[in-house]
């Protein structure tokens, strides 16, 4: 019996030695190649060759332009897998405290030649994490509190972004913020991505400058935007990018409770570019895209315009707005091919305001339909006074259009019913002329009116929005109903 327990004694102490020495020589090995990595430095490192577990801590790595430092990693590795095929397979990482800063410049930019004979990794965690990208010394994007999760994860998959129509992936983080562009930032409170789905939270569009400087950094006429919105999600995520991006799929996207202002200051030089229409922008992405439909609840929105520096800005309001729009997408050989917006809104508790629109992607002919009702003059004047140099007294009962446009005119008709209806001529310092607004009255139809005109050949002036289009055709149907 003692000299089975002999042999047994001495198996197992060869084991620990062989072990210990594999070990040793395991971690030697690591460490070499470890230290020929000049960019890479680490406080500790810890090795199992046992159970394939390396363990690294406070580790900071930089190189063009990259900066990352980990608090903690753990990494299991499959060892047989290596032994058997070469390669390396890794089995879990588990990374806390992730720091990763990017610094772009054209160096950075450059793709590395660099390739990591990696086949997968089953599975990948990061906590507490942190991402920035800065661009010429300012932020371009950031988000903390970094949570990701995602299994299967194949090597190869990281080169097109294939990773992201990835089932198990799960993203979620905090403080979100994003460059739109010169005059924006894009923010939200929290994001979350599961199971083709995106959440955003507290999303916000937020300026760079006030409403009082912005012109000084741009040349010509742009707004500035301040949106503010509790909730967007989209739902049913589905995307193709192999060398480009070559398709973007969502189910359903709904905005919920939003208050958006816009503002544009008319003092500088007009913006002369071309505006293209909605399905002439839909072609021109160098993508395909597909969303069954949009919706919005609980929009309120306000539209600014300065004309004068000595006078208030004009400014119009639509509030509740709820919005639906259908199939959009930009193929031009689609079996259903319209896509429809629905819309409706109010000036006042009392008003109402209801908007059509449907168009397709492969030619410039949409139509729009709207219909006004109980529109007040206090809900139209604050607009109409500093843009138009004239105030509306009374109340219009019901404005009707029918619209059929392209690119370069529309036509249609224009319905207007209301009582009792008086026009102000407005000075410029905002006061009200009196001689013109009298002899104003004497053309204008004052009485009871219930009038419906043909607008025929209305011509677009394509360095103005599609709104200033369509409200283009409005103006003129109030200018035939009134004088």
């Amino acid at each position: 019996m003692k000299i089975y327990l002999r042999y047994i004694l001495i198996f197992l102490i060869l084991v620990i030695a062989g072990y210990l020495s594999i070990n040793f020589l395991v971690s030697k090995r690591i460490n070499t190649l470890l230290s020929e990595e000049k960019n890479l430095t680490y406080s500790s490192i810890s090795i199992n060759s046992l159970t394939g577990n390396l363990g690294l801590v406070d580790v900071d790595f930089s190189d063009d332009g990259k900066q990352i430092y980990i608090e903690t990693i753990d990494i299991d590795l499959d060892l047989i897998h290596y032994i058997i095929n070469s390669k390396i397979k890794i089995q879990s990482v588990d990374a806390d405290g992730f720091d990763l800063k990017i610094i772009s410049s054209p160096d950075s930019e450059k793709i590395s030649n660099k390739k990591l004979d990696f086949t997968q990794i089953d599975k990948l965690q990061l906590k507490n994490s942190k991402i920035r990208i800065r661009k010429e010394n300012k932020a371009a994007f950031e988000i903390s509190n970094l949570k990701l999760e995602i299994e299967d994860l194949q090597w190869s998959s990281l080169e097109d972004f294939s990773w992201l129509g990835n089932k198990t992936l799960r993203i979620e983080g905090e403080d979100l913020r994003q460059e739109l562009d010169l005059l924006h930032d894009l923010k939200s409170e929290k994001f979350l991505y599961d199971n083709a789905r995106f959440t955003l939270s507290e999303f916000s569009i937020e300026p760079k400058f006030k409403k009082s400087n912005y012109v000084k950094y741009i040349e010509t006429e742009k707004d500035l935007m301040s949106l503010k919105s509790k909730t967007i999600q989209a739902s049913g995520f589905d995307f193709e990018n192999q060398d480009n991006l070559k398709s973007i799929v969502f189910n359903k996207i709904s905005i919920d409770s939003t208050s958006f202002n816009i503002y544009r200051d008319k003092t500088i030089t007009d913006d002369m570019s071309i505006k293209t229409l909605y399905s002439e922008s839909l072609r021109n992405l160098n993508f395909k895209l597909s969303i069954d439909s949009l919706l919005v609840s609980n929009l309120n929105l306000t539209y600014q315009e300065l004309i004068d520096k000595d006078l208030k800005p004009g400014q119009i309001q639509f509030n509740s707005i709820q919005a639906e729009i259908t199939n959009i997408h930009n193929s031009l050989k689609a079996d259903h091919p319209n896509i429809k917006v629905q819309a409706n809104a109010k000036f006042t508790d009392n008003s109402e305001i209801l908007f059509n629109y449907n168009f397709v992607p492969d030619h410039e002919q949409f139509y729009v339909s709207t219909h006004l009702r109980q529109i007040k003059d206090s809900s139209i004047n604050d607009f109409f006074g500093p843009a138009m140099r004239m105030k509306l007294g009374g109340e219009i009962n019901d404005i009707k259009t029918n619209i059929i446009g392209n690119n370069s005119k529309m036509n249609g008709d224009f319905s207007i019913a209301y009582k009792k209806l008086k026009l102000n001529i407005i000075k410029k310092d905002g006061s009200k002329n009196n001689f013109a607004s009298l002899l104003s009255n004497v053309f204008v139809k004052n009485k009871d009116v219930d009038d419906k005109h043909k607008i025929e050949i209305l011509e677009r002036d394509n360095t103005k929005s599609f709104w200033n289009y369509v409200w283009n055709f409005h103006f003129q149907g109030l200018k035939k109903s009134l004088l």
